[in-house]
């Protein structure tokens, strides 16, 4: 029976057993009983053991000391011999291990790993740093690594090739793993990467710098930045040699984006139509130091101007056969104001001759009274519609007295206005439409007046917005009721802001055509206008002494050439006090100040000018200014409606004094 069991070694079959040094591929022989009898005396049944090579090494061995692996401890650590066998196979015979004394390591025991922050951006994990490391730290400082969570989504993650974000540039730029995981870790969209240059871009924007540049309009002395990273677009998308942009400064910039689009009304008289007025024409003229728009056509006058073409009409004057050009302006004007077909009006020869020719006096052939011939007479004699006369009234009169009266052409001709459409008003966007107080209406009263008047200057002269309050309307009514004057005509040829020079430009339009027996005139105030000087940051005149008295020369020699009694009156006095500062700092109570004393000394220095001119001219002038002055600035602040204009009793007063005077030089001699 026991033999049919067998022994207890038969359960433990011979065994061939790796060696236990590591690094050796040897084994040994490990027999069933071997293993029995471990088993018998409490061991394991497969014990590790060394093969006889590996056992006849270590025999051979000896512990060594050998210096602590902590390099500030001086003390050794012992190096047995199993440790050098290891070492032996795994081929490290000639490296010293790393092993501690045993202060070091128990140093190492007590003091535990230390949980160190995660090196990445946005993490709040840790990372486990072993004694073991610590100690052999040189500085004491944890090295930065990432903690197991960052480290295994950075092994997710694979470097990627992003678009330059500079325009125009087709190059690329490496967002590595690490910057994608701080990327993702700040909550950002992975698929949304930030925007940054190329390599090539950056090293040419690091050569570039911030450049100050003028503004694009030419008048403004303001400069705008043009900085590198828009230089760098700007020379990718035009080369490196493209010229500078034209650029906006901040202030013009600030202005068109605060304006919008205007809808102005068409220059024309009788069109109800609009033109846009945009931002860029409102920065125009406000560098310019204009406030108010520009005169222009809307575009269907300006279609319907394009379909008209320019036509000759026969000159009105009798006899004449040539033609003047009825412009297709000036028929576009007649179609909107509702008029039929062209006015009468005289051919450019005509006028011409007029121009040169003034009434003259003849003497009577048989008396020898004199006898006046006009310029438009002279024009018909040179016809051939009109006779040269050689006799006086008397004489004529008598003649028929004593002959046979015989029949006679009878050619009768009364004043008619006509007002040239072409000039070189037409030029200066102030002066270019007629006078706001010149009508029709205003004219039609002029061609049956008995004493014409024109008033002609600036704000002054167009006195206040209430026609009927302003002066030149209340002087007609004062000479209305002397009898003496019959019937009185008074022209308000007034245009805000209009200098002496543009009066000079007016003339032919604005005072010839009404052949007037009298003119008042003062442009001083326009002529007294002031421009800041940026530079200097301080008020000048924008005319100079020398352009104001060339001005009101030429002026006076246009007046010469007139039949017309001349008078200038002084304006009113000025207070630029009472004009309040805007709210703000004391800066720009400052600048009012400056502008106030700078207004009175050109207010001054242009009445200086214009009273040297009347002196030269023999002018006779209405000293205005000093009639509102008689009792003090206290009471001629009184007549005033604002810092330079007057008010409805400084506007009665005015045009009492002007009749007064008209009176006592008995002007009323001048009827023609």
């Amino acid at each position: 029976m026991a033999k049919a069991f067998g022994s207890l070694g038969d359960f433990f079959p011979d065994t061939d057993i790796r060696c236990r040094i590591k690094g050796c591929d040897n084994v040994w022989h490990s027999t069933g009983e071997e293993a029995l009898h471990n088993l018998a005396r409490g061991g394991n049944a497969r014990p590790e053991r060394m093969c006889d090579e590996c056992f006849e090494l270590f025999k051979g061995l000896r512990d060594q000391e050998i210096p602590c692996a902590n390099p500030a401890c001086e003390k050794t650590a012992t190096w047995n011999r199993f440790q050098q066998l290891e070492a032996m196979r795994q081929g490290r015979n000639g490296q010293l291990p790393r092993l501690f004394c045993p202060t070091c390591y128990r140093t190492i025991r007590e003091g535990g790993d230390q949980e160190v922050p995660c090196r990445m951006k946005g993490c709040d994990n840790t990372w486990l740093w072993p004694a073991r490391e610590r100690l052999l730290s040189e500085d004491g400082r944890p090295p930065r690594k990432l903690c197991d969570r960052c480290f295994s989504m950075l092994r997710e993650l694979t470097d990627r090739d992003i678009p330059c974000r500079v325009k125009g540039c087709e190059n690329t730029w490496l967002w590595n793993r690490f910057q994608q995981l701080e990327h993702r870790l700040a909550g950002k969209d992975p698929d949304h990467p930030p925007r940054r240059m190329c390599e090539s871009c950056f090293a040419i924007y690091r050569e570039l710098r911030d450049a100050e540049y003028p503004c694009r309009i030419k008048e403004c002395d303001g400069t705008w930045t043009f900085r590198a990273y828009e230089q760098l677009e700007h020379r990718l998308a035009h080369g490196p040699d493209a010229p500078v942009p034209q650029r906006l400064c901040s202030r013009c910039y600030d202005f068109y984006r605060r304006t919008v689009d205007e809808q102005i009304r068409c220059r024309n008289r009788g069109c109800n139509h609009t033109w846009t007025y945009t931002r860029s024409m409102q920065l125009y003229q406000h560098v310019r130091g204009k406030k108010r728009p520009p005169a222009r056509a809307c575009e269907a006058c300006r279609t319907r101007l394009e379909e008209l073409e320019d036509q000759a009409v026969k000159c009105c004057v009798p006899g004449c056969s040539r033609t003047w050009t009825y412009t297709a302006s000036d028929q576009l004007r007649d179609e909107l104001m509702g008029r039929q077909g062209p006015a009468a009006k005289r051919c450019h020869e005509c006028d011409v001759f007029l121009a040169e020719h003034q009434t003259i006096t003849l003497s009577c052939v048989h008396c020898g009274k004199e006898i006046p011939w006009s310029g438009y007479e002279q024009l018909l004699c040179e016809l051939g519609t009109f006779s040269k006369p050689r006799t006086c009234t008397d004489c004529t009169e008598q003649a028929l007295a004593l002959e046979k009266p015989r029949q006679v052409d009878k050619i009768e001709h009364h004043l008619v206005v006509r007002i040239p459409s072409a000039g070189r008003w037409h030029e200066d966007d102030l002066i270019r439409e007629w006078p706001p107080r010149m009508t029709h209406d205003v004219i039609e009263r002029v061609e049956k007046a008995d004493l014409r008047i024109v008033c002609i200057g600036d704000e002054l002269t167009y006195s206040l917005d209430d026609e009927e309050k302003s002066w030149p309307y209340l002087l007609e009514q004062r000479l209305a009721e002397h009898a003496e004057f019959g019937t009185v005509a008074v022209v308000n040829a007034g245009i805000p802001f209009c200098t002496t020079a543009q009066g000079v430009v007016r003339f032919p339009r604005d005072i010839r055509p009404f052949e007037p027996h009298i003119v008042l005139f003062s442009f001083t105030l326009a002529d007294a206008r002031l421009y800041r000087h940026s530079g200097e940051d301080s008020w000048r005149p924008e005319l100079s002494v020398e352009e104001m008295a060339a001005a009101f020369e030429r002026f006076a020699e246009c007046l010469k050439r007139t039949p017309a009694k001349t008078m200038y009156w002084t304006p009113n006095p000025i207070f630029p006090d009472l004009e309040e500062p805007a709210s703000g700092s004391g800066g720009r109570r400052r600048s009012a100040a400056a502008w106030s004393q700078a207004q009175q000394r050109a207010m001054g220095q242009a009445l200086r000018v214009a009273r040297h001119g009347c002196t030269q001219y023999s002018i006779p002038m209405l000293d205005v200014r000093s009639r509102f002055e008689v009792n003090g600035n206290r009471s001629a602040r009184k007549w005033m409606g604002s810092w330079f204009q007057h008010n409805e009793l400084g506007a009665r007063n005015i045009a009492t004094w002007a009749a007064d005077m008209i009176v006592r030089e008995g002007w009323s001699t001048t009827k023609q």
